[in-house]
């Protein structure tokens, strides 16, 4: 535990290759339909939905850290407390969109908090977050797809690192160089990164043609000190979906994931695409078990931790698809070694763009029943999507463009 809660937030609430499991969405939902319907509780059952744990690694690394004693603060739609998996899990909330932090009309911060933290159901459900022992807090920043502003955001961001028990911020939101509000959001994740907070956050879902890689710095996972997280296939590897550039520094699970469905139970997300709104949190959960194993690692040497540790090719080499590479939960928790992998270079250029996208865009996407959930997210156009290191300070600096 690196920060001893305060009482009042306590009342409140080496490579690995391991084969492809195969998950049928109607059996790993376990609905009468086939479908998630808000209103509609149902559970996941099937054992087999837990592939992304672990083909991972994330079961086998719990023999060695869980997140005990560590806060994630989950800057987002919300986390509705109704369901049962948040039970004694949320410590502390806020929204800067007026209510209750822990409320959530979009249901995007419920699934993304669901990945880190839910709870076991004994007897109802298999879901389980990565990181099974850590504290969530909820910081709501918009209600619905059309009311999300980068200046929310980075309140909220700067909020949580002014709550001393905060670990580790995630950010399942991205926008890109030519925002307006580039320069308020820069700086309330350097103010996070000062806290020494690890901020974790997405690297976006490209535009246009999926056939077609999309390049340009995302944000805020391209300001100094972020941890970028691209969004892996089931098979391995990043494809076209997200997007590439600088930011990116490792991938995490983005497909075929179970979470947490409003107040609802569960649903099996990210059916037709990996999405990076949900392999970010993943990467949150492994800097939670990393600040429980190691309380007096820097924020930076836990990035350092997950980069030099990632799954790739050459290790020595970084790419601007997936960073240094898949993340290694056992092997990051029992690496001997914080320092850095060699300096990060990219190898395409960077391009501009303006205003805020959405990463993740469908029409109405939380009315009726469906057979896939609709998130949305933050960034450049509408898109159809299912619902839902080390980067030393010392080391990285990058050009951004439209400042």
């Amino acid at each position: 535990m690196r920060r001893a809660l305060p009482m009042a937030l306590l009342v409140l609430a080496g490579s690995v290759a391991l084969p492809a499991v195969a998950v049928s969405p109607a059996a790993a939902q376990t609905t009468d339909d086939g479908k998630c319907t808000v209103g509609k509780t149902k559970w996941v059952t099937d054992a087999a939905a837990n592939a992304n744990l672990v083909q991972t690694g994330f079961t086998e690394s719990w023999k060695l850290a869980t997140g005990k004693g560590t806060v994630v603060a989950v800057v987002d739609s919300g986390i509705n407390a109704d369901n049962p998996h948040f039970d004694g899990v949320i410590v502390g909330q806020k929204s800067f969109v007026g209510g209750s932090g822990t409320d959530d009309q979009q249901g995007h911060g419920t699934a993304v908090a669901g990945i880190i933290r839910a709870r076991q159901l004994k007897k109802k459900s298999v879901l389980t977050g990565a990181a099974p022992d850590a504290k969530l807090l909820s910081v709501r920043v918009n209600l619905l797809n059309d009311e999300i502003s980068t200046a929310n955001v980075a309140r909220g961001i700067r909020w949580a690192a002014e709550q001393d028990e905060v670990d580790v911020i995630n950010v399942s939101i991205s926008t890109g160089p030519g925002d307006p509000d580039l320069k308020e959001l820069e700086s309330a994740v350097a103010f996070a990164v000062r806290k020494d907070i690890v901020v974790v956050a997405a690297a976006g879902n490209k535009p246009g043609d999926p056939q077609v890689p999309y390049t340009q710095v995302q944000y805020p996972a391209g300001f100094d000190g972020v941890l970028g997280v691209a969004a892996a296939r089931p098979e391995g590897g990043v494809d076209n979906w997200s997007i590439r550039g600088r930011h990116v520094d490792v991938s995490a699970p983005g497909a075929n994931v179970p979470t947490t469905f409003h107040a609802n139970g569960d649903c099996l997300v990210g059916l037709d695409h990996p999405y990076t709104s949900y392999s970010t949190p993943y990467v949150s959960a492994l800097a939670a078990q990393l600040r429980e194993r190691f309380p007096k690692d820097s924020a930076a040497q836990i990035i350092n931790r997950i980069t030099s540790t990632a799954d790739r090719p050459r290790m020595a080499t970084r790419n601007d698809r997936e960073g240094w590479g898949r993340i290694q939960p056992v092997a990051a928790l029992t690496s001997s070694s914080a320092a850095p992998p060699s300096k990060r270079t990219s190898t395409v250029p960077q391009t501009t763009g303006t205003g805020i996208r959405p990463t993740a865009v469908v029409a109405d996407p939380m009315a009726g029943p469906r057979n896939r959930l609709l998130w949305w997210g933050l960034g450049a156009t509408v898109l159809l999507a299912v619902a839902l290191v080390a980067r030393p300070l010392s080391e990285r600096r990058r050009t951004r463009s439209n400042r």
